[in-house]
């Protein structure tokens, strides 16, 4: 993973300077703080889920004339950023009341200090702020909108809303040294990973999401199988899982993975860490739906040849 490899040390560095300054909220704040950050900290958690929150900086100073303590600065944006966000969906989907005012309390911390970073940036009068604007509007009309919306049928690409603030890394990196000219094609770029990435979870996740009747992409494409006026809270879990393992249907989300990551390509950009960052989410997401369709033809081929197969 070339896309994470050079940077452990750069991070290892960054994670040690945010956990110092979380380490002086009031406690007990600082504590759940602390635990907060080494849940989603990648060097701890290695499961590739918040690698592009936290390298999204560095791999846009491969690309441009970032200075190293912009990176820096940019990269605890997102930590902090990625924190405060985490737990707003925490509250929200928690049915245990108990915690939410401590959580809250430790959110507006994260806030205040990716806040004071971003006033060290960007002075009052940046236009960084129409676009810090616009992502969190963004994000908060995904969080309340996408499934009533059906964001993933009507665009897959707006998924990656809800993980919108993400972009304040590469946007502000681009105004920095100005270059805002480059900003829109960045952001269609992260949009395309976040969504792809997006779907790695969906399918991960499909079974506690309907649950929990939380919206979903996978269910909701297979809810569009399903005939006119079904939508993704409707559909069985039998049925999914017919669709998936019977008639294959995990390899319709490839091909939108697929077409993602030509899109990404043609936009032709020099962020060559996060292209490879895409293509690897495509290639796993793709291993997914052929392990299914080998599976699907051992068993066909007769019970005994899979068993000795496993």
């Amino acid at each position: 993973m070339d896309w994470y490899e050079p940077y452990k040390k750069q991070l290892e560095a960054v994670f040690t300077s945010a956990n110092g300054q979380i380490a002086k909220f009031p406690p007990p704040l600082n504590e759940i703080g602390l635990e907060y950050t080494l849940a989603f900290n990648p060097l701890v958690n290695d499961d590739g889920t918040d690698f592009i929150c936290t390298l999204l900086p560095y791999w846009m100073k491969e690309a441009i004339d970032l200075s190293d303590e912009q990176c820096e600065k940019l990269v605890l944006v997102n930590i902090y950023g990625m924190l405060y966000f985490f737990i707003q969906d925490d509250v929200m989907d928690d049915k245990d009341n108990s915690k939410r005012k401590l959580l809250l309390a430790l959110a507006n911390l994260f806030y205040l200090n990716m806040f004071n970073l971003l006033q060290q940036l960007f002075p009052t009068n940046s236009t960084f702020w129409n676009y810090y604007e616009r992502y969190l509007t963004t994000w908060a009309d995904s969080v309340v909108n996408e499934g009533e919306h059906n964001f993933f049928m009507s665009d897959p690409i707006l998924t990656a809303g809800k993980a919108g603030p993400v972009k304040i890394a590469s946007t502000g990196a681009l105004l920095l040294i100005g270059q805002a000219e480059r900003i829109e094609a960045t952001e269609t770029a992260v949009d395309l990973a976040l969504t792809t990435l997006q779907m790695l979870d969906d399918w991960t996740d499909w079974q506690q999401d309907m649950e929990d009747g939380s919206y979903n992409g996978l269910l909701a494409l297979i809810a569009s199988q399903m005939g006119e006026g079904t939508t993704f809270d409707m559909v069985t879990k039998a049925q999914v899982e017919t669709q998936i393992y019977v008639y294959g249907y995990l390899n319709r989300f490839v091909e939108i993975a697929e077409r993602n990551h030509a899109h990404l390509l043609h936009l032709q950009l020099s962020i060559t860490p996060l292209i490879k960052y895409h293509s690897d989410l495509v290639e796993s997401l793709r291993g997914i739906a052929l392990k299914i369709d080998d599976n699907k033809r051992k068993l066909l081929g007769g019970g005994l040849n899979y068993m000795f197969s496993k």
